[in-house]
């Protein structure tokens, strides 16, 4: 039998032996240290730094409320801004950042400064929009100070109402030549149209109050030079039916618009009975825009795949109306100038294969109608011309298309026709036969099922 001071010297010594190699592994390791070059320990010591910077930003920007952050939101820049009517629901954190949006380091690949957040009183997703880059949104603020006499930099929000405009704005009040070019919204202004989007502006300073003030005209001119898209979306809400997400407000330079679903380019491969049901959405929605009613007429200028989303249910809506064309046709009507009620037909081009639309805003702006809305939706979207080189899907979203499609209901000749027509009018015709063999279509599963309903 072992005694117990033997034992216990025995076992303080097999107690001692990690502690003793923990202290070799740390003299090995510092021998090391000290043997490497200044730059390497250099490199060292900054890959710790940035990995502790990345590690203290990405805990702060998961727990930060940056929505009410009134620098991230830029609150300060109003009335050089969108608004304000939505601000409470950010301060109050009844909307917050979710997934990547919340990590600030990502902002600088997050060039179209869109962002994904959970609005808990609707209880599902929102988007909000900064709807500029920041280069661009910097350039207006230096436009801004330049048309005051300031400096680059200058308080925009204290000068805006000396700039050149502004003044004018406050003495005149908004008028056409103010917004006249400023986007595409207002490429032919009317007073009929700014009353219009006056009388739906859910910015005011005093909601309650039916008078726009100065304040409101400044901020709305602002958001105009900025993107139009908040005021499209005012202007021709989805509640009446304008097949554009929802407006919910504005808090400084971000708006908040409802999540309306996938891209439509996730669906180019989609079973031909699906894109048949989209290719006739996206041809009602140029039909709405076209035929909206005896006093506007709104044409899509910029048509691609991304433009467009799919919602959970098959909904297409339109998401992007930065680049809508809104013509006044009371203005048309009343003016008549030459061939203001004859059709405007706009012609084809080739453009070497790829996606292009070519128009005439002159023509757009002084004719009653025009076929340029089903003219961009064949020629961008549906039929053989359509060549997205960026997102690599050629022969447009009805490419492969059956035997039944081609044969029974004409659909590529129709198609083909609306991209270049051979007669007169021949576009507004196409469109018509087309809507009706896309609604046939969409509910076709096999050629039997459509030599039956042909019958």
């Amino acid at each position: 039998m072992i005694p117990d001071h033997v034992r216990n010297r025995r076992s303080g010594s097999n107690q001692s032996r990690p502690m003793r190699n923990v202290r070799v592994v740390v003299s090995d390791a510092a021998a090391t240290i000290r043997r490497l070059s200044w730059r390497t320990k250099c490199f060292l010591l900054s890959t710790l730094c940035l990995s502790l910077y990345i590690y203290g930003s990405l805990i702060m920007s998961l727990t930060q409320n940056h929505l009410a952050d009134d620098k991230f939101l830029q609150t300060d820049k109003c009335p050089a801004c969108y608004g304000h009517s939505l601000c409470w629901a950010f301060k109050d954190s009844q909307i917050k950042l979710k997934g990547w949006s919340q990590v600030r380091l990502l902002d600088f690949v997050n060039i179209k400064n869109v962002h994904f957040a959970e609005h808990s009183h609707l209880g599902h997703t929102v988007v909000l929009k900064k709807l500029a880059h920041d280069k661009e949104l910097d350039d207006i603020d230096e436009k801004l100070c330049k048309d005051a006499v300031r400096p680059v930099g200058c308080d925009v929000a204290r000068v805006l109402m000396r700039t050149n405009t502004g003044d004018e704005i406050r003495r005149l009040g908004l008028l056409p030549k103010h917004l006249k070019g400023t986007a595409s919204m207002f490429s032919c202004p009317t007073y009929t149209l700014i009353d219009k989007v006056m009388e739906n502006y859910k910015e005011k300073l005093k909601p309650d109050n039916p008078e726009v003030m100065t304040r409101d005209k400044l901020q709305l001119y602002v958001t105009a030079i900025t993107n139009p898209e908040p005021l499209m979306l005012q202007t021709f809400p989805s509640s009446e039916g304008w097949p554009f997400p929802e407006y919910f407000g504005a808090c400084g330079r971000f708006i908040a618009v409802s999540y309306e679903g996938e891209p439509l380019y996730n669906y180019y491969n989609a079973p031909w009975q699906k894109r048949a049901d989209l290719a006739y959405q996206i041809m009602k929605i140029a039909d709405r825009l076209t035929n909206s009613g005896k006093d506007f007429a709104l044409y899509m200028t910029d048509l691609n795949y991304e433009n467009l989303v799919v919602d959970g249910a098959g909904k297409v809506t339109l998401i992007d109306l930065e680049n809508i064309i809104v013509v006044d046709r009371t203005a048309i009507q009343r003016l008549k100038k030459p061939l203001w009620n004859d059709l405007h037909e706009n012609r084809f081009d080739e453009c070497d294969g790829k996606n292009c639309l070519t128009f005439s805003t002159e023509d757009l702006c002084s004719r009653m109608d025009s076929d340029l809305n089903y003219y961009a939706v064949c020629r961008n979207l549906l039929s053989k011309y359509a060549n997205d080189a960026d997102l690599g899907m050629p022969h447009g979203l009805l490419h492969d298309m059956p035997n039944f499609a081609v044969d029974d209901w004409d659909l590529e000749h129709l198609l083909n026709e609306c991209v270049h027509p051979t007669v007169a009018e021949g576009r507004i015709k196409a469109k018509e036969r087309i809507l009706h063999a896309l609604e046939n279509l969409r509910n076709v599963e096999d050629s039997r099922d459509a030599a039956h309903r042909i019958s």
